[in-house]
């Protein structure tokens, strides 16, 4: 993966940076950047509360917010790779990691951007698709059912909301009575 990516301004004070390649995984990053200002004649403004519940040591008049939308090679949308959020201490939910809760400069903007990078290029594993593909082996196995890639002339998909998701089944279409009804599972 490549750190070359396109921005697109959609707001004052807001941006998409495009990363123009995928990473190891097959993963689309985009990352949503925007600069936020505290205001100055609100007592609980976010700077302004954390500061005072210790998580910053002054208040920020500006920073930079983002977040960080992956899309994997089966065209779900995930949020990750994103810096300022942390997994809680008791693991439970995401909290802010306020390491990563900058003042809005360029600096820091490359900062974030950089790390995002960092992340996503550094990222192993499986793709989607191949996690996909191995659960449908996986349920035809346990099952004995046979996987196919196209359905066989004279059968058809038959409805079911039990098979693993990216497959559905196929039958012969002969009668149960007959004892020549096969069922396979076809990954779509």
């Amino acid at each position: 993966m490549k750190k070359d990516y396109t921005i697109e301004q959609v707001a004052e004070t807001r941006w998409f940076y495009k990363f123009t390649e995928t990473n190891k995984k097959g993963e689309k990053i985009v990352i949503e950047l925007s600069l936020c200002k505290d205001d100055a004649n609100y007592k609980n403004s976010l700077p302004k509360l954390w500061n005072k519940n210790g998580y910053i040591d002054r208040v920020l008049s500006t920073y930079w917010s983002i977040e960080v939308y992956v899309t994997d090679t089966e065209g779900s949308c995930w949020g990750k790779y994103n810096p300022q959020i942390k997994r809680s201490e008791d693991g439970k939910r995401n909290v802010i990691n306020f390491e990563w809760m900058f003042e809005a400069t360029e600096e820091n903007k490359q900062k974030l951007i950089n790390e995002v990078y960092r992340l996503a290029s550094t990222s192993t594993g499986e793709t989607a698709t191949e996690i996909k593909i191995k659960k449908i082996y996986e349920y035809a196995n346990k099952n004995g059912i046979e996987v196919v890639r196209e359905i066989p002339l004279d059968w058809e998909r038959v409805n079911s909301l039990t098979c693993p998701i990216g497959s559905t089944f196929i039958c012969n279409m002969e009668s149960f009575k007959s004892g020549k009804r096969q069922t396979k599972l076809l990954v779509i």
